[in-house]
């Protein structure tokens, strides 16, 4: 879900509402694709049958003990008409900085909001680090409050950049990848700005490559479990939350329709197991949030986010 980690540059200047990045930051934006943060992990095309997207606009809450988020980056399409293909991530990231302005927030709050998601796990690119200021994200904020919604992650690259993006939205964790920085270093950076980081698993198999990138994991520093990728890499994904443990501190619940390839589905219909997923992390303890993620290629993500909370907020009662 996250492009690489880039070195923040001098400060940039607004024009028309969009902060011009540093040269430096947009050539290295552009050249990187969604591959090459993956790894060597296998990409397909995505395809899904849409589930039912009824909507409700009416101002009612769901179930209090449903601690469930909508994953802005489902909307990784939405600037290209709702088809791209995966390879190109860092291009439609590009085109999403670009075209999230303060009008353009607001109409993706409201229409998750009428779906009935109150909280939110935003995208790196929908508040970038080379478009966001304090008075911007005062402003983001702003809109997330009088719509409603609680941002309850931020999906991106740890950086000093990002961590303090996180505390201008009131964001307490920061689920992705560690960059550049060393366990040590990342550890000593999140404590002094006090947001969390959670690494979050695309091409790794097992808890043990997992922690040995956090460094076994601390007060400040856990573990995201990307359900999908789980399913991607024909790893069993309630094994591997029960081998991270307490270690789990956020959950993207995610299906995938077959393994080695990342073609997503509606919950509870692919290869990964989610409901079982769920009960383990039960099981476990597991007391933080459930992000719903899909990043489909070629379809409105919006059509079935009302039957996945759904059937996320089904299992967290019970089944």
């Amino acid at each position: 879900m996250k492009p690489h980690h880039f070195q923040n540059g001098p400060e940039s200047q607004l024009r028309g509402g969009i902060i011009n990045p540093d040269p430096a930051i947009d050539a290295a934006r552009a050249s990187v694709s969604r591959r090459q943060f993956l790894g060597r992990t296998i990409l397909a095309s995505a395809g899904l049958i849409a589930g039912s997207s009824g909507c409700s606009n009416l101002k009612r809450q769901p179930s209090s003990s449903a601690r469930v988020a909508f994953v802005t980056a489902n909307l990784v399409a939405q600037v290209s008409g709702y088809k791209f293909e995966l390879a190109h991530w860092g291009e439609q990231h590009k085109q999403t900085v670009a075209a999230t302005d303060a009008a353009a927030w607001r109409s993706i709050c409201k229409e998750i909001y009428a779906t009935g998601f109150r909280a939110i796990e935003i995208w790196e690119a929908h508040a970038a680090p080379e478009a966001m200021n304090r008075e911007r994200g005062a402003t983001w904020k702003a809109i997330m409050d009088e719509q409603e919604l609680k941002a309850i992650g931020y999906g991106g690259i740890l950086s000093r950049k990002t961590l303090e993006i996180c505390q201008w939205l009131g964001i307490p964790q920061l689920n992705g990848w560690i960059g550049d920085n060393t366990p040590e270093q990342a550890t000593a950076m999140c404590r002094e700005m006090g947001v969390h980081f959670n690494l979050e698993n695309h091409p790794q198999k097992s808890a043990g490559e997992l922690l040995k990138i956090v460094g076994g994991g601390n007060e400040w520093l856990g573990i995201c479990i990307d359900t999908g990728w789980l399913g991607t890499q024909g790893v069993s994904a309630p094994e591997v939350i029960r081998a991270c443990g307490p270690l789990v501190r956020h959950v993207h619940l995610k299906d995938v329709k077959a393994v080695g390839a990342h073609q997503t589905c509606l919950l509870g219909e692919g290869v990964v197991q989610v409901a079982a997923c769920i009960a383990t992390l039960k099981e476990i303890g597991y007391s933080g949030w459930y992000s719903w993620e899909d990043e489909p290629e070629d379809r409105n993500p919006f059509d079935s986010a009302v039957r996945n909370r759904r059937w996320i907020e089904k299992q967290l009662a019970g089944g």
